[in-house]
């Protein structure tokens, strides 16, 4: 069995969410994180301040 993981690429919709944050926010976007759709859901949950209900 292939141990291998494959990522999937971050959404158009999620790229644009992730983008307008960090304007309002004034924070940088790194690139690597939009390649990634979960490295980008990490990064929009840290910028928001966690999970929602915490």
């Amino acid at each position: 069995m292939d141990s291998t993981t494959y990522a999937l690429p971050a959404t158009p919709k999620q790229i644009a969410y992730a983008r307008s944050l960090a304007l309002r926010n004034q924070t940088l976007l790194l690139w690597e994180v939009q390649q990634d759709r979960r490295s980008l859901s990490a990064w929009i949950v840290s910028i928001r301040g966690g999970p929602s209900g915490c």
